[in-house]
């Protein structure tokens, strides 16, 4: 394309400036126009006009414009991002200069869930360290989903790991594998294991009001439970866990969730959902050498399939464990 020609020929003027092009990026980064503008701390009008501009100039649509909704890169937009990010990190090393291309990256703020980062990134930080040892990572502290995307769009994270179902919109786009979901409970509490009597359970859910809430309740819609009769909303995942183990109702959550707080392994799996997504947030402003030795870590940790759960009498090939008998149904079927 044009633009790629004018990035690569070295005597041609670049069809862009810097600013539209650090514009773009926030764009790409925040989703809309209106937090771009307002991080940036100039008008909305003047951000549209830019990009405008910038469209022009390169003689291609950049994004799909749809009113009310977060932006979409065209094709095109999305093969400028790459290139535009790539060549602000050149510029940042021309910026530099040779003299001073030793200098420290600056410390990265990275979230990751208590269970992800117990259980699989804190046993592999040494080698880590190790092998990327002029790179500081700051975990940050627990907090909500919600608060997590607000703090990604007000430029406060700059790495992040979320666990979303498909339908979710969300600011991670790099896809790391994808994560078993669904119903679990104790056996005794299973019946026969159909949805309709899975549906008639007590419930205990996240708490209310929230987009992980949101996404629960979506699960549960698909898997035909559509007014589940909740009698706990508890923030913690190992509370949900623990609450389920004793008895107190079933529970929509991840396999690896699962895996990790039931330590003796009193439930099982009643019916599946579809799988979730883990992905991966990065600010484009991460230094490129700081974001590429993280996105690999992260890569080679956590895609990993998870090691799997016993399954409920739904699951297993027509084989129900209900009250510690195993029954071969699909033998009674005969």
């Amino acid at each position: 394309m044009g633009w790629m020609l004018a990035m690569s020929r070295g005597n041609q003027m670049f069809p862009f400036t810097i600013r539209q092009i650090e514009v773009f990026l926030e764009i790409c980064r925040a989703r809309n126009f209106s937090s771009a503008a307002e991080r940036l701390q100039v008008s909305q009008p003047t951000i549209s006009n830019l990009i405008k501009s910038l469209e022009t100039q390169l003689g291609v649509e950049l994004f799909q414009r749809r009113r009310g909704a977060s932006c979409v890169l065209t094709p095109e937009g999305l093969a400028f991002r790459d290139s535009a990010q790539h060549f602000m990190s050149q510029c940042e090393q021309l910026w530099r200069g040779v003299g001073r291309g030793a200098r420290r990256p600056r410390p990265v703020r990275i979230f990751i869930g208590a269970h992800l980062l117990d259980d699989y990134i804190r046993p592999q930080l040494p080698q880590f360290h190790e092998e990327h040892p002029q790179l500081t990572l700051n975990f940050l502290a627990h907090r909500s989903r919600d608060q997590l995307y607000q703090d990604i769009h007000a430029g406060k994270v700059d790495v992040a790991v979320v666990s979303s179902a498909d339908d979710e919109d969300t600011p991670a786009t790099l896809l790391l594998g994808r994560v078993t979901a669904g119903v679990y409970c104790l056996p005794e509490m299973a019946g026969s294991g159909t949805a309709a009597e899975i549906a008639c359970l007590p419930f205990v859910l996240p708490a209310i009001g929230n987009q992980l809430e949101a996404a629960v309740v979506r699960g549960l819609v698909r898997l035909g439970i559509g007014a589940p009769n909740v009698v706990a909303s508890v923030q913690h995942h190992d509370v949900a866990v623990h609450m389920a183990c004793e008895g107190v109702g079933a529970l929509y959550s991840l396999q690896s969730i699962v895996d990790k707080h039931d330590a003796r392994q009193q439930l099982v799996r009643v019916l599946t959902d579809e799988p979730w997504q883990r992905r991966v947030y990065v600010d484009p402003r991460v230094e490129a050498p700081s974001a590429t030795a993280i996105v690999n870590f992260l890569t080679r940790v956590l895609s990993v399939p998870d090691s799997g759960l016993k399954q409920g009498p739904s699951e297993a090939a027509g084989v129900s464990r209900i009250d510690g008998r195993v029954a071969a149904r699909a033998q009674a079927a005969r």
